[in-house]
């Protein structure tokens, strides 16, 4: 088990070490009690409710730009979520014509957003979104550990969902594609840190917040790099679901997930991942489906 994870459960714990986590121990740390942070509460009536999504958008044409927001409209509109999480997003790149992707696709439905700039690309910027149907009152992208790879990165945006008695923190994040793990699985760790305050980030209490995590994961469930992220997230899972999302016009892996952390309860009231059919041509829009979730909170 790595140093950081030991640090991680005194965390949880509410201790927290007066060294920097990852630094070597000499022995003489003082341990401090936490102070502050989101308090546990227990829902028995009343109980919060969120609609979350993840959907991957990148889908090119023969000629390589991605133009179609007709389609992509008409999905986010379906989806119909309070949050989305939105993965391989053009940022006035020339194959999408140098138009700002996210903010076409959020102005259209009239939703709240947020980008996360992962690389520089073709004359423009590719990265992750986040799109809110209540406003995003702070928003930090991290850069993931990527090694030589393609950079990759998270975004973190904090909103106040109505019905919640604190923010809610969420995680749009996309993990490196290559079929070698070992570049996911130190973004993986990397979110982990993120998420319990052993990696710096501008958001106070990350701890103790209310944080889901969603995204393209390029892993499915049973690789080690989301067996990773539940040590600190539980997988959003419905019996009877299939979970497969990739590739769109006959899924055969499950790429895009949703995970709740850990210090939280939640109640799965529905795990839809929807499929063409005469309603709706999902796979005209992107070469990914949607994962949507239905969640009722019943401990903060």
């Amino acid at each position: 088990m790595k140093k950081t994870f030991a640090l991680t459960l005194m965390s949880l714990a509410f201790l927290s070490f007066a060294g920097h986590a990852g630094e070597p121990l000499a022995g003489n740390e003082i341990l401090t009690v936490q102070k502050g942070g989101v308090p546990d509460k227990v829902y028995k009536t009343n109980k919060p409710h969120l609609k979350v999504a993840t959907y991957n958008i990148g889908k090119n044409d023969a000629s390589g730009s991605v133009t179609d927001f007709t389609t992509l409209n008409a999905a986010v509109k379906n989806i119909n979520a309070d949050i989305i999480t939105v993965v391989e997003i053009d940022n006035k790149t020339a194959r999408s014509q140098k138009v700002d992707q996210l903010k076409e696709i959020a102005d259209a439905n009239h939703l709240h957003y947020a980008f996360g700039k992962a690389l520089d690309f073709d004359g423009g910027e590719y990265g992750v979104g986040i799109l809110s149907k209540y406003p995003i009152q702070r928003s930090q992208v991290v850069n993931l550990p990527s090694g030589k790879a393609e950079q990759r990165a998270v975004l973190m945006a904090q909103i106040a969902v109505p019905g919640f008695d604190s923010p809610v923190v969420m995680m749009a994040a996309h993990l490196d594609w290559q079929k070698d793990p070992t570049v996911r699985l130190m973004q993986a760790r990397y979110l982990l840190d993120l998420s319990i305050g052993d990696a710096a980030s501008d958001f106070k209490d990350i701890a103790s917040s209310i944080k889901i995590l969603a995204g393209d994961f390029n892993s499915t469930r049973d690789e080690q790099p989301l067996q990773e992220i539940r040590y600190f997230f539980n997988a959003v899972e419905k019996q009877g679901t299939d979970y497969r999302t990739w590739p769109a016009v006959n899924p055969a892996i499950d790429l895009d997930h949703i995970f709740t952390f850990k210090g939280q309860k939640w109640n799965v009231k529905q795990l839809t991942i929807p499929h063409d059919s005469a309603n709706f041509t999902w796979s005209a829009a992107s070469d990914h489906l949607p994962v949507i979730a239905d969640l009722e909170l019943t401990e903060q």
